[in-house]
C-alpha cells in the first residue's frame, strides 16, 4: 500500500480532530466570559494551617481536680478563677465541650504574626470545575502587595490531559528530528577506506595503533608527502555533511514548529494534570515574606490566563483580594529615650611620640639625618591641629627626651637634657613663625574690607575670634630608659637568654648593668635592634577646654546605643536589636528577645519589671510558648485589667489567640466576668 495515500487521510483526521477541539475550546471560553468565572482565594480552615505553632502538644496539667479541660488562675487580688474549654450557642449560652470543631473560614482577612523578621501567609486557591478542560491549561498568578511593592509569586498551573499530551507529542517529534543529526564525526567519514589507505601509504601512522607514544599524526608523512589530514579530507562523506549541516541550521525552526508551547519548569509552584471528570481543585498555598519597616498589611489577589496551543484564549479576572494584617512585636515597643551622664573634664592631655634621631654623642637636631624629616612633619601637624581647634587651648607642651644606655649615666643625663632643650627651641621657633604667618594672613584678609590706614591696634581689635598660640615648653629627660628596654626584651622572640639579661637589667647601678650587658653574647643584637627604640622623644600636650571655668561638668546626653536598638526594632532587625538592647533589661529589650524566640531571657527581664498591661501581655506570650497555659491566661487577663486594648491585641498573636478561642476568653460573658473578678 502506498504510504503517502495512507498518511493523507490520517493527517486529515488529525487536523479535523484538532479543529473540533479548537471549536469546543472556543465555545467553553465564551461560557467563561459570559459568567465571568475566576479562581477564588480562601483562608484555610482552623487547624489546617498553623503558621507559627510553637508546640504541637501541651503536656501541662493543672494541680486542681476540677477537670483536665479547666484551668485555674489567680487574679491580682489573690482570688482563684476557673476557665474551661467552651463554646457558645446561638442564644449566647456557654457550654463546656470536649473539642473545638474546625470551621470553614469565609472572612476576607486574617491576622498573621511576624516572627524573627518574617511573616508567612497561607491561603487556599480554589479552581471551579467549570474552568477545567482537558484541552487547555489554566495558569494562575498570585500577587502580593507589600506597601508600594507588588510581588509576583510562583504560578499555579492546572493542565488538561490532552493539552499535556500535545506538549509531550511535540517534544517527541522534536527529539526524533534531533536524533537524525549526526554528532559523531566518524560517521561522516568513509572509515574503512581511510584505514586501508593509511595501512598501504602511511605505515608509520598505522603502527601507532599498537604504540602508546604521543605523536601528532598530522606530522607523519606517507608516500608522496601525503599527511593524515589530507587523507582524512579525501575520504569525507561530503553530501552527508551538507545534509547534516542543513539539519543543524533548521533546529530553531523545528523547535518552534513542534514545541509551540514549551513546558514551563521555572517559576511554577505546581503543575497538576487533570482530566474532564475532576471536581473543583483546591491548592493549599503558603509563602514567606521578609518584613520591612512600616509593613501593616499584605493584600493578596490572584488572576491568570487560559492557554490553548500556546496561545492565551481567556484572561481570568483578578479575584477579590485577601488581606493579611501583620502583627509585629515592634508595635509593643515603648518609644522612649534614654540618657547617659557624661563627665567633662576641663583639663585634657594629648600625647604623641617621635623617633627623632641624633648622631652619636651630639644634641643638634638635623632635619636631614635618618628619618627626622618625616618625624618632624608629624609633630608639626599635631601642633597645627591643636592650635586650629577652636574648642581647646594649649597650656603647655612637655617634651621628654630619652637616651639609650651606651656610655655613662651622667653623660647620657646631660645629653638627654641638651637634646630636649634643642627640640624645644626648634618647635618654639616653629610656633613663632606660625603666629607671624597667621597674623599676616589675617591682616591681608581684613585689609580687603577695612581701611588700610587703620592702626595695628584697631586692626587687632577688628580681628575675628581669639587665637591663643603662646604656651610653655617644658623639658624633661630620661637619661637611660631601662624600663622600656625590659619591656622590649620580654616581647622579643629572638633573644634566647631572656632570664639572664633581665637579671642584669635589675642591677642597682646603671653603669654597672650596662657594662655587664655589653659583655653578653646577645648584646650586639640588643644594641642594633632594641636601643634605637629607646631614643624616642615624647610630646605631651596639656590642654583645657576654651571658656570652661569649672574643673568638671556633668552633662546628660542621649544614649545613642539605646536609640540604635530601638531603631532596629522599628526596622524589624531583631537580631541587631538584641545586640544593642540586651544589657538594658527593660521592656524593649524583652520585646527584642521575644521577637528572636529567646523566651527564657525575655521572661527573666519581664519578671523583674513593674506590672503593666504590656509587661503582663509579653509574659503571657512567653508562658504560652513554654506550654504553661494557666500562667499564660492569668498574665493575659491581668494585662487586660490594666490596659483593655490588650484584649484586641490578643487576637493578633497566635500564642494568645488560641487561648482566647480555647477558653472563650473574650465572649460577652467573659467581659462581665473580667469586670467582676479583675475590675475595669
Amino acid at each position: 500500500m502506498d504510504p503517502i495515500r495512507t498518511f493523507i487521510p490520517v493527517l486529515a483526521a488529525v487536523t479535523l480532530l484538532h479543529t473540533s477541539c479548537a471549536v469546543s475550546v472556543q465555545r467553553n471560553v465564551r461560557i467563561l466570559e459570559r459568567d465571568g468565572l475566576s479562581a477564588q482565594l480562601f483562608l484555610p480552615a482552623d487547624g489546617k494551617e498553623d503558621d507559627f505553632n510553637y508546640m504541637d502538644t501541651y503536656s501541662y496539667m493543672t494541680g486542681d481536680s476540677i477537670s483536665s479541660d479547666t484551668i485555674t488562675i489567680v487574679n491580682p487580688e489573690g482570688k482563684r478563677v476557673h476557665f474551661m474549654k467552651a463554646t457558645t450557642d446561638s442564644s449566647g449560652t456557654i457550654h463546656a465541650t470536649e473539642e473545638l470543631r474546625a470551621v470553614v473560614v469565609t472572612a476576607r482577612f486574617k491576622n498573621i504574626p511576624e516572627r524573627n523578621g518574617m511573616v508567612r501567609i497561607a491561603f487556599d486557591v480554589r479552581i471551579p470545575r467549570t474552568m477545567l478542560n482537558p484541552h487547555w491549561q489554566v495558569r494562575l498568578s498570585p500577587e502580593a502587595v507589600l506597601m508600594d511593592d507588588t510581588v509576583r509569586m510562583e504560578e499555579v498551573h492546572v493542565t488538561g490531559e490532552e493539552y499535556r499530551e500535545r506538549q509531550i507529542r511535540g517534544y517527541e517529534l522534536y527529539n526524533r528530528f534531533l536524533a537524525t543529526i549526526v554528532t559523531d564525526s566518524s560517521e561522516l567519514i568513509h572509515t574503512g577506506q581511510l584505514e586501508t589507505f593509511i595501512e598501504r601509504n602511511i605505515p608509520l601512522l598505522a603502527g601507532l595503533r599498537k604504540d602508546s607514544s604521543v605523536i601528532d599524526p598530522n606530522r607523519i608523512k606517507g608516500l608522496y608527502g601525503i599527511s593524515f589530514k589530507k587523507a582524512r579530507e579525501h575520504y569525507l562523506k561530503r553530501l552527508a555533511i551538507i545534509r547534516n549541516n542543513r539539519r543543524q541550521e533548521r533546529i530553531p525552526d523545528k523547535f518552534n514548529r513542534y514545541i509551540s508551547d514549551p513546558l514551563i519548569l521555572e517559576g511554577v509552584r505546581i503543575d497538576s494534570v487533570v482530566n474532564g471528570d475532576r471536581d473543583d481543585i483546591i491548592y493549599c498555598y503558603s509563602q514567606n515574606f521578609r518584613t520591612r519597616p512600616g509593613l501593616r498589611k499584605i493584600d493578596l489577589s490572584i488572576g491568570g490566563e487560559i492557554f490553548f496551543d500556546g496561545e492565551c484564549r481567556y484572561s481570568i479576572p483578578a479575584s477579590e483580594p485577601l488581606t493579611f494584617y501583620v502583627s509585629s512585636f515592634a508595635t509593643l515597643a515603648e518609644n522612649q529615650e534614654r540618657f547617659i551622664t557624661r563627665v567633662i573634664e576641663r583639663k585634657i592631655t594629648s600625647n604623641t611620640s617621635a623617633a627623632l634621631d641624633f648622631r652619636p654623642g651630639e644634641y643638634l637636631l638635623d632635619e636631614t639625618y635618618s628619618s627626622n624629616f618625616a618625624e618632624i612633619q608629624h609633630i608639626k601637624r599635631s601642633i597645627d591641629e591643636l592650635i586650629k581647634n577652636r574648642l581647646l587651648d594649649i597650656d603647655s607642651l612637655v617634651i621628654t627626651a630619652t637616651c639609650s644606655p651606651e656610655g655613662s649615666y651622667a653623660l647620657n643625663s646631660s645629653l638627654a637634657g641638651k637634646r630636649g632643650n634643642e627640640i624645644a627651641r626648634y618647635f618654639e621657633k616653629y610656633v613663632e613663625e606660625y603666629n607671624i604667618r597667621a597674623d599676616s594672613l589675617e591682616r591681608e584678609e581684613l585689609g580687603i574690607a577695612l581701611d588700610l590706614n587703620w592702626t595695628d591696634e584697631e586692626m587687632e581689635y577688628a580681628s575675628v575670634g581669639e587665637r591663643i598660640t603662646d604656651f610653655d615648653f617644658i623639658v624633661k629627660q630620661i637619661p637611660e630608659d631601662w624600663d622600656r628596654l625590659v619591656e622590649l626584651i620580654r616581647k622579643d622572640s629572638v633573644i634566647k637568654d631572656k632570664s639572664g639579661i633581665l637579671a642584669i637589667c635589675r642591677t642597682d647601678s646603671p653603669d654597672i648593668r650596662e657594662s655587664i650587658l655589653s659583655r653578653h653574647s646577645e648584646y650586639r643584637y640588643i644594641k642594633d635592634n632594641l636601643y634605637p627604640a629607646l631614643r624616642e622623644v615624647q610630646f605631651d600636650f596639656h590642654l583645657h577646654r576654651r571658656g570652661m571655668i569649672k574643673d568638671t561638668i556633668h552633662t546628660s546626653e542621649p544614649d545613642t546605643v539605646y536609640y540604635a536598638g530601638l531603631q532596629a526594632i522599628r526596622d524589624r532587625d531583631f537580631k541587631k536589636a538584641v545586640q544593642y538592647l540586651g544589657n538594658y533589661k527593660d521592656l524593649n529589650s524583652a520585646v527584642a528577645f521575644l521577637a528572636m524566640d529567646y523566651n527564657a531571657s525575655a521572661m527573666q527581664i519581664l519578671e523583674d519589671l513593674p506590672a503593666s498591661g504590656k509587661r503582663d501581655y509579653l509574659l503571657a506570650i512567653a508562658h504560652s510558648r513554654n506550654g504553661n497555659e494557666r500562667k499564660a491566661v492569668e498574665c493575659f487577663v491581668n494585662s487586660i485589667s490594666q490596659d483593655p486594648s490588650m484584649a484586641f491585641r490578643g487576637n493578633l498573636d497566635p500564642e494568645i489567640s488560641r487561648l482566647i478561642e480555647k477558653y472563650n476568653l473574650l465572649s460577652s460573658m467573659s467581659v462581665n466576668f473580667f469586670e467582676k473578678n479583675f475590675g475595669r
